[in-house]
C-alpha cells in the first residue's frame, strides 16, 4: 500500500514539474510580434492586434470566403465605418471562438460577422482537445521558432507592429466564370451540423452577448460551397438562437452577382468585382443599423484614406469598380 501511494506521488510530482515546464516554455516560445517572421501562420487574419485599441467598428469571422469577398477599405470608404476580416483558410469554430476572444481585448465592436461556412466545416475530438492544449501550452503551436529566437526574444516586451493595410482582405482580378445550372436549386433537406459545432456556436453567442457585441450570420455568395440544404440549417440554427442570417446568395437583387465575371475560380470565391457588390451591401447593412457614425471627418482615421490610396494605387483592377 506505501509502495502504490509513493509511486503515485512521484507521478505527480513529474506531471507537476513537467506542466510547469511546459508552461515556462510556451511563455519564451510566444511571439513577441506579429510579422511574417516572428508568427509564421495567417499574418493577415492576426494583424488586427496591430490596429489602434477601440477602433474597429465590426470584424468579419470565417474561411477564404470572407477575405477574398469582403473589402474593408470599400465599407470605409463608402460609409466610414471600420473593419477587419478576422478570417484564414478552412477556419474552424475553435479557432474563430479564440481570434473572438483575441479580438475582444483590445476592440469593442458593435457587431461581428460569422460566415456559415464555418459552421459547417466538421472537426473532430482530437482537433478539439489539441486546440485546448494549444492554449493551456502555446509551445505546442510555436515550437518551431526554437529555430529563430534570442535569449533576448524569450524576455522582450511583446509589441505588434505589421499592419495589413488591406484590413484582412486578399487582393484577386482574377476572372473564371462559374456554371450555374444546379446553383439555388430548391431543396428541402438539411444539412447536418455535428454537436461539436452546435456547442461551439453557443459559446460564441454566449461570448458575443455577455460583451453586448450582435453576432449575424452571414453567407458570401459561393456556387460551390452553398446549396439550399445548408441555408435551410443554417435558417433553423439561426432562428433557435435569435440570430440574424444574411444569405447573400438569395439577395440577387441587393448583391447582383455575375458568375460569368465576379469569380475567381468557377464560383469558389469571389474576385475584387465581386467582393465590391457583397461590401457594398454590408456597408448599407452596417450604416442602417443605426450603430455607428462615420468616422470619415476625424483626424485619427486618416491612416484608412490613406489606405485606401494606396490599394487603388497599388492594383489597376481596383480602379475599374466604383469607389464613389
Amino acid at each position: 500500500m506505501k509502495s502504490t501511494v509513493n509511486h503515485t506521488l512521484r507521478a505527480l510530482v513529474f506531471i507537476l514539474i513537467l506542466l510547469l515546464l511546459m508552461t515556462g516554455v510556451s511563455y519564451a516560445m510566444m511571439p513577441r510580434d506579429n510579422t511574417e517572421a516572428q508568427w509564421n501562420h495567417d499574418v493577415s487574419a492576426n494583424a488586427f492586434r496591430a490596429e489602434p485599441a477601440y477602433t474597429l467598428d465590426t470584424a468579419f469571422f470565417g474561411d477564404s470566403e470572407v477575405y477574398n469577398g469582403i473589402m474593408p477599405l470599400y465599407i470605409w470608404n463608402q460609409e466610414g465605418i471600420t473593419s477587419y476580416c478576422c478570417s484564414s483558410s478552412k477556419q474552424n469554430l475553435w479557432y474563430t471562438f479564440q481570434l473572438m476572444l483575441d479580438v475582444f481585448q483590445t476592440q469593442s465592436p458593435k457587431i461581428v460577422f460569422l460566415e456559415v461556412s464555418t459552421i459547417l466545416r466538421y472537426f473532430t475530438l482530437d482537433n478539439f482537445l489539441l486546440h485546448g492544449a494549444e492554449v493551456l501550452w502555446p509551445v505546442l503551436k510555436y515550437h518551431d521558432r526554437w529555430k529563430i529566437i534570442s535569449v533576448a526574444d524569450m524576455f522582450a516586451e511583446t509589441q505588434y507592429t505589421y499592419i495589413h493595410n488591406e484590413k484582412g482582405y486578399h487582393f484577386s482580378k482574377d476572372i473564371n466564370p462559374a456554371r450555374t445550372d444546379q446553383y439555388g436549386k430548391p431543396s428541402s433537406a438539411y444539412h447536418q451540423i455535428s454537436m461539436i459545432n452546435r456547442l461551439y456556436v453557443q459559446s460564441i453567442v454566449a461570448l458575443c452577448r455577455s460583451r453586448n457585441i450582435e453576432l449575424v450570420l452571414i453567407s458570401i455568395p459561393s456556387t460551390k460551397n452553398w446549396n439550399m440544404s445548408k441555408h435551410n440549417s443554417i435558417e433553423k440554427l439561426a432562428d433557435e438562437l435569435g440570430l440574424t442570417f444574411l444569405d447573400m446568395n438569395l439577395m440577387t437583387n441587393e448583391v447582383p452577382i455575375d458568375w460569368s465575371h465576379d469569380t475567381r475560380d468557377k464560383g469558389d470565391h469571389l474576385n475584387i468585382y465581386g467582393a465590391q457588390k457583397v461590401s457594398a451591401y454590408l456597408g448599407r447593412y452596417l450604416r442602417d443599423t443605426g450603430l455607428f457614425v462615420s468616422h470619415k471627418k476625424d483626424p485619427a482615421y486618416a491612416e484608412w484614406d490613406e489606405c485606401v490610396s494606396a490599394f487603388v494605387n497599388k492594383h489597376a483592377a481596383a480602379r475599374t469598380i466604383d469607389w464613389t
